[in-house]
């Protein structure tokens, strides 16, 4: 072949690519906030001339292919929480990252818009809601989902010696609190309470927070308020490690697995570590307190159909969740080991016509050993030996249907539990206190009912008028169950009196009313909710069988009875977008205003120089409570100062143990080029609760306030398709010196957080 053919060949190939190059482009890059630089997935990138768009993934990629393009053709960024931003093509292939700046008042979008999944808690009546985005805790360096929970100011966290964490909501008690995890129960069947410190928050995309007992879908157990654990749809990584270090000699590593096959989402994560503490003025041997911990998360959902984000519409998904906690307390030779388990399976979605359509089911087992010696009384021989084995099944399935200006959801919900215990307590005698043993058995089913209208009001700001009505109606059954060997005559564990307060039906019905009005116009936003109703609470199989009347052998006297609530609260919540350049950039206001007004309210208080907890009915009580919390944002949002304050006001607060009547919180928010800083101030009011003293009567033990000082600094650094993280958290940095039974709570706390992921 000679050259002047080679040439014309050549020439034809660099001309035939050239003019396909011309008709076909691709535009890739990555979308970033312009303050945090973190990923935002779903964003829509399209151009309009052209009619050709893609969403980002959920790191924040995108790819759009273009056909003919002309240089100064814009590509259109939008998201519903971010300014739409309009570049030139050259300019993107410039430079590939893109950063959008956040705004104030989310703005519902036109175009191309993806629809995510809703929060699962709006199935419900509106209430006072609280959302905290995985952003958060990821920019500010919370691992831990209590030391996150903490920060808002209508929620109480406390933290046993064990290392348990447990969640309070507007004064409530741990076990009136739900707590979720993609919509499945995870509360104990034995104490309806949930360690949150077993959450792991890679796995989190946001924790939605109920406030108030007006919730009427998660069942009685729901009575101060609920927490939804919403797990991400989809990770940014493939393998992840974090290793957390600090105080109280505390170590704790975390691994993680994420892989995706098509629309197959398959999971799994392991958290472990432990830490020691020692108690003050104590001799050798008996200072130690340890704790270990291990948490193991394995699930897999596949997704029947998704959003353009890929979010799922119809899924799914089965989850496998296990932990075991150990415990030594050498001062009060008391050791406990706990392990507890739980499969769960979920559907969400359509099947063909069968459209909103949610079912679930878990399984859960617990099996928890005890033994405390109780050095302080006077004969020096008393001990609790407890042993419990719980096994329960939960059942849910609700169906909305969507009418024109109607939404009706009815829901169903069973869950049967078997507990089988061992409580051996001595306290002053060789002989046992209460019952030693049983096997229990609870079932309950409830039917809820949800009915939401909604009225167009005709004008340009307050634009949506709804009226919700919901009832509910659970009948619970309790009863003791005796099981002997064939040929043998029955065994009786308990007396008369026991057995009669251990066998129960109770049958009982709620209702709630609710009005909301809300409006937004781009520049002001606003919502605002009145709601009234009543609702009730079941004795947990805990209470059962650590009642007041167990104690003695008087027959005559009552079991516990189910505690009744009437409620009113009224809510508001403004947004104002301002946008001056150098300064304010916004605002918002919320405050609500409740009161509650119980019957037979559940109080609990403890024997003298142990742990054990009793309860009785307090035949009337009452709850009356403001909240407020103020948000400024500045300089587009770099940075963010918020107040909150909760004040509440008991008709006596022995009623309600180990709770503060007021609470105050103040944070300031840098977020800089990826650098993220919080200052987190706040002042937690006394607690008062009350100890049983030998001679029957009652001692008030009293916690004074506290004030302190947390500071969160946090960095990711990226090398390609690897994110190196840094973590550094200084907790109550005023060092507060007050101890509790030899044991500090308030002391200076340091904790370093490093992790990688690919």
């Amino acid at each position: 072949m000679g050259r002047r053919t080679c040439f014309l060949i050549a020439l034809w190939f660099g001309i035939s690519m050239g003019y396909l190059c011309a008709q076909e482009l691709i535009i890739e890059g990555k979308i970033r906030d312009a303050n945090t630089h973190r990923e935002i997935p779903g964003v829509n990138v399209f151009i309009e001339e052209l009619q050709v768009g893609t969403v980002a993934n959920v790191a924040g990629r995108f790819r759009l292919k273009v056909v003919r393009p002309e240089p100064d053709m814009l590509v259109t960024f939008q998201h519903i929480a971010y300014d739409t931003l309009q570049l030139p093509i050259e300019t993107i292939l410039s430079n590939n990252t893109i950063y959008l700046q956040e705004r104030v008042i989310a703005v519902p979008l036109v175009e191309i818009e993806s629809v995510d999944d809703q929060l699962e808690i709006y199935k419900d009546i509106p209430q006072t809601v609280s959302v905290i985005d995985a952003r958060i805790f990821d920019l500010h360096g919370y691992i831990d989902a209590g030391d996150l929970l903490r920060k808002d100011h209508s929620i109480q966290v406390d933290e046993e010696l064990s290392g348990k964490k447990t969640v309070s909501i507007r004064g409530g008690s741990p076990d009136e609190v739900i707590v979720l995890y993609n919509g499945i129960k995870m509360n104990s069947a034995l104490d309806n309470i949930f360690d949150i410190s077993l959450v792991d928050l890679t796995d989190v995309a946001r924790f939605e927070v109920i406030k108030g007992s007006n919730t009427i879908l998660y069942g009685p157990e729901a009575f101060s308020g609920v927490i939804n654990i919403v797990p991400k749809a989809q990770q940014d990584y493939n393998v992840r490690f974090q290793q957390r270090v600090g105080s109280y000699d505390s170590g704790y590593w975390g691994l993680n697995f994420y892989q995706r096959f098509n629309k197959l989402n398959a999971a799994y994560s392991v958290k472990k570590g432990g830490s020691r503490r020692q108690y003050a003025d104590e001799p050798e041997g008996r200072r130690l307190l340890e704790n270990l911990s291990e948490h193991h998360t394995a699930s897999i959902a596949y997704n029947f159909s998704e959003t353009v984000t890929g979010a799922p519409k119809t899924f799914l998904s089965v989850m496998y969740v296990r932990s075991d906690l150990d415990y030594e307390n050498e001062r009060e030779s008391e050791t406990l080991s706990n392990f507890n388990q739980m499969v769960t399976t979920r559907f969400n979605g359509d099947i063909g016509n069968f459209r909103n359509l949610s079912v679930s089911a878990a399984y859960q087992w617990l099996d928890e050993t005890q033994f405390l010696r109780f050095f302080d009384l006077p004969s020096d021989s008393g001990f609790l030996e407890r042993e419990i084995d719980n096994r329960s099944i939960h059942f849910n399935a609700d169906k909305t249907w969507r009418f024109k200006n109607f939404d009706w959801l009815i829901g169903y919900q069973f869950k049967n539990s078997r507990l089988d215990f061992l409580d051996n307590r001595i306290l002053f005698s060789q002989e046992p206190l209460g019952i030693e043993s049983a096997l229990l058995e609870r079932q309950n089913h409830g039917i809820s009912s949800i009915g939401k209208f909604h009225f167009p009001t005709g004008r340009d700001f307050f634009r949506t008028l709804n009226l919700d009505i919901s009832l509910r109606y659970d009948e619970v059954q309790d009863r003791q169950i005796v099981e002997n060997s064939p040929g043998q005559e029955p065994t009786k564990l308990v007396t008369t009196a026991q057995e009669n307060l251990l066998n129960h039906t109770w049958r009982e019905g709620m209702v709630k009313f609710s009005t909301h009005v809300s409006g937004n116009n781009g520049r002001y936003a606003f919502n605002g909710f009145v709601n009234v109703g009543a609702n009730v609470k079941f004795p947990s199989l805990l209470q059962q069988i650590s009642t007041r009347e167990l104690l003695s052998t008087d027959a005559s006297l009552p079991a516990l009875r189910p505690e009744r609530n009437r409620s009113m609260e009224v809510g508001i919540d403004v947004s104002r977008e301002v946008r001056r350049e150098g300064g304010i950039y916004g605002w918002r206001l919320t405050a609500n205003v409740f009161r509650n007004v119980y019957s037979n309210k559940f109080r609990s208080y403890f024997l003298p120089g142990t742990p054990i907890a009793v309860y009785d009915n307090v035949k009337t009580a009452n709850l009356t409570g403001f909240e407020t919390k103020q948000s400024l944002f500045l300089f587009k949002k770099k940075m963010t100062m918020e107040f909150g304050a909760s004040r509440y006001f008991f008709s006596d607060q022995a009623t309600f143990p180990f709770k503060h009547d007021r609470k105050y919180t103040f944070d300031i928010m840098l977020d800089q080029a990826g650098y993220s800083i919080q200052f987190h101030a706040f002042k937690e009011g006394e607690q008062v609760a009350q100890i049983r003293n030998i001679n029957g009567g009652f001692s008030e033990v009293f916690i004074p306030s506290y004030t302190n000082i947390d500071v969160h600094f946090s960095k990711a650094f990226e090398l390609k398709r690897v994110k190196l993280i840094l973590n550094l958290s200084a907790r109550n940095l005023l060092d507060d010196q007050f101890q509790l039974e030899g044991l500090a709570l308030r002391d200076r706390r340091f904790y370093l957080t490093l992790g990688v992921q690919y």
